[in-house]
Order: C-alpha cells, then structure tokens, then sequence
C-alpha cells in the first residue's frame, strides 16, 4: 500500500498534466532551426485573423538576412489568397475541388429531377457565391458563418414555388431535405442553432471540409479568433461543429513553427512599409511581421502544442 501511494504521488500530477485539451493549442518558444516561406505565411495568417477583407499587398519574405521567393504550389496559392480584397476561393482552389465540385453538381442534379417528378416546381436560386456577399450576409444577420460552402461552390440554396410563387416556408422543404439527404447530400434543416431549411451542402460542416482538404486550413485559420468565440460563449450542444473545426484545425497546426504570443523588444528597427513584410531569423530566434500599412512587431518563434486541460 505504501508503495501504491508513493508512485500516486509522483506519477499521478504527471498523468494529469500529459491530458491535453485539443480545442486549444499555445504557441511555445523553442530553438528553431529551419524555417520555409510557407512557415512565414502560416505565421502571418496567425497574426492577421481579422474578419475584414483587406488585401495583404505585395509581401517581402526575408530569411536569415537573405530575400526568399515563393517557389512551391502551394505557398504561391496562398499569397494569391492574401493579395485580393475578396479572394475567389472557389477558383483558387479549383484543381483541388474539382471532383468535389464534379460530384455536388451531379447530386443536385438528381435533386432537380426527383423534386420535379413530385409535380413541384423548384430551382436553385444560389450556388457559388463570393466572400463579398457572405460577409454582407453576415452584417444583415441572414448568415452566421464567416466562411460558407458556398465559397467553394460546395453548397446551393433551394427555393421551391406553388404556382409561379416562392414559398418562403412550406412543409415541403422537409420533403425536399429528406430526398436530398437519400443522395448524399447534407440538409441545412439538420443544422443545430440556425436551421436552414432551403440549404443543401456536399460535406457535413467545415471540420470534414478541412479533414479532407488540409490546404484549405489556410482559409479558415484567419477566422480563428471567431471560432474560438463562438466555442466559448456557445451552449455546447450548439457549437459541436464548431468544436470540431478547431480540434481539425488544432490537430494539424501542433508541431508547426509559430510566433509566440508576446512583441519581444525591438532586435533592431525598421522603416514603416505599406506592403506586407516578413522576417525570420533562426539564430536570434525571431520574426518580425507586419502586415499591410499596419505597425511590426517582433516575435519569439516556437512551435504549436495542445494545451493542457485545466
């Protein structure tokens, strides 16, 4: 018994620490001994999850005193996402969505004809719609998400008619959902907190999106800080897909080089620039970003960790 209560003693708070809680992660500072542009994009987006839409501008890359260049697919993809306003995620991502794309038009397609073998009049009112008019939706309450399937041409709206005439609330839209959920399709009158009954999608929510389509963790992280808001001030049995969207998106960040959360002092100052500028340097152990017209900061790097459950 007495050595039962001693390994209790030393082993048990080690038990406890090593529990993670996996909808929250920290950035901690550690040695770093290599760094890419991509790294440098992944920690601009950290600093820049803002709601607005503003273009990041041209961005400067400058690793260990040496000018660095965009030069994989990927890292090129998301520096086309920052430079525009209102970036056309749906084009953007096109190659990677294709069959996505392909197999939702084929889905709608077979909506269409069951609904209209009813004898009801249906058609699809919006399909692909850009990040302009989500967060106009947003603004007039008509939408709570910030980032929509819609945006990636993976969601449609239904509008049904009696006699030339849009119903706007009809007990057929259950009918219509259910015929859409027998092809696949996911029925926006599921959808917990905000039922959308005239709403169809080819995922489940955004944690699948992503799940499936790692790339597109770039597009959703800059509205991290509304996610993890919503998380925390939402009933829970509302925020499940929220919830699984940041342990998606947590799971795929733990590891990745960082900017820790605190400005270190100035190493050195620099001229204000109106373009976005990045800069990291391994042996001191910083990075210093500045997005568009907008004041740098110096960072300590580290690397994402899950966060211990409290």
């Amino acid at each position: 018994m007495r050595y039962f209560l001693i390994f209790c003693v030393f082993c048990f708070p080690r038990i406890m620490k090593a529990q993670i809680d996996s909808t929250q992660i920290i950035c901690r500072p550690q040695t770093i001994t290599k760094i890419g542009v991509r790294d440098l994009l992944a920690m601009y987006r950290q600093r820049d999850t803002l709601q607005n839409h503003r273009a990041s501008g041209q961005i400067q890359f400058r690793i260990n005193a040496q000018e660095v260049f965009p030069t994989d697919t990927i890292s090129n993809l998301y520096v086309a996402s920052l430079l525009a306003d209102y970036p056309a995620l749906d084009s953007l991502y096109a190659s990677y969505l294709q069959t996505e794309v392909f197999a939702f038009a084929s889905q709608k397609d077979s909506l269409l004809q069951h609904i209209r073998a009813k004898g009801w009049s249906m058609r699809y009112v919006q399909a692909s719609r850009n990040l302009k008019r989500q967060q106009q939706l947003n603004a007039t309450g008509r939408s709570q998400v910030l980032l929509s399937f819609h945006n990636f041409n993976l969601a449609a709206d239904v509008g049904l008619y009696s006699r030339g005439r849009y119903l706007r609330r009809s007990s057929r839209y259950t009918e219509m959902g259910q015929e859409a959920k027998s092809l696949g399709l996911f029925w926006g009158g599921d959808f917990v907190g905000f039922p959308d009954p005239g709403h169809i999608q080819r995922l489940a929510n955004s944690a699948a999106l992503v799940r499936q389509y790692p790339i597109l963790a770039f597009e959703f992280e800059k509205y991290r800080d509304h996610y993890e808001r919503i998380y925390a001030m939402g009933r829970p049995e509302n925020v499940q897909d929220t919830k699984q969207l940041l342990i998606t998106l947590n799971g795929q960040k733990v590891g990745q080089v960082c900017a820790c959360q605190y400005a270190l002092i100035p190493p050195q100052n620099r001229m204000f620039s109106e373009s976005g500028y990045l800069e990291a340097d391994t042996n001191a152990g910083w990075v210093y970003i500045q997005p568009r017209g907008e004041n740098g900061y110096y960072y300590a790097l580290g690397r994402w960790e899950f966060a211990s459950k409290k």
